[in-house]
């Protein structure tokens, strides 16, 4: 029945699931290099306009701040994506199998939980600065507090791919090739891993 798709329905959820988890997180990346431009090229300006010029621009600082708060906002998200952020794995990788995948899914509940509470008191907070102005740049500080909760909503998002993913490539593959990989690394495919 589902032949057409290549093989099984697992295998074309888990296909359409690493497609969109991928196209995220280069949608993120391409929004940090924008940000990151931006707030250089803003910083440079002020730098000629206040030493150069002698006429500083009197919001270039604010919205440098607010962009690098964005930008560490969304950088966490994509090294959630990409399992680059910082961990300590030498008793890890100590347990056996089993174990292993039991701390491997309390960690992800225990991520999920504090990415819960970021999105809560995140939408709060904006909800609470939304008519509050900024100094400068009078714009409305619910701008500046929303990085809070689309980052979590994005890392909400990539730590449900990466749990169903490392779930169901642990029952069904047992550490072999997944089709799923294959389609969206190249054909190089990777092996299940914890």
């Amino acid at each position: 029945m589902l032949s057409w798709m290549g093989g099984s329905p697992l295998n074309f959820f888990l296909r359409a699931l690493t497609r969109f988890d991928n196209f995220l997180a280069k949608a993120e990346a391409a929004v940090l290099i924008s940000l990151v431009a931006a707030m250089t090229l803003i910083v440079f300006l002020q730098v000629v306009y206040r030493y150069i010029l002698i006429q500083p621009l009197y919001w270039s600082e604010e919205l440098a701040r607010y962009l690098f708060v964005w930008v560490s906002i969304l950088g966490a998200t994509l090294g959630l994506q990409k399992r680059g952020h910082f961990g300590l794995d030498f008793f890890y990788r100590m347990l056996p199998d089993q174990k292993r995948r039991f701390l491997q899914s309390l960690i992800h509940l225990f991520v999920g939980g504090v990415i819960l509470v970021i999105l809560i008191q995140g939408v709060k907070l904006v909800q609470a600065t939304i008519l509050q102005k900024s100094p400068a740049m009078e714009i409305s500080m619910g701008w500046a507090y929303a990085c809070l909760p689309v980052g979590a909503a994005l890392m909400a998002v990539h730590l449900v791919v990466m749990f169903l993913k490392t779930g169901i490539m642990e029952r069904w593959n047992n550490g072999i090739v997944l089709e799923a990989d294959k389609a969206c690394n190249g054909d190089q495919g990777e092996k299940a891993s914890v």
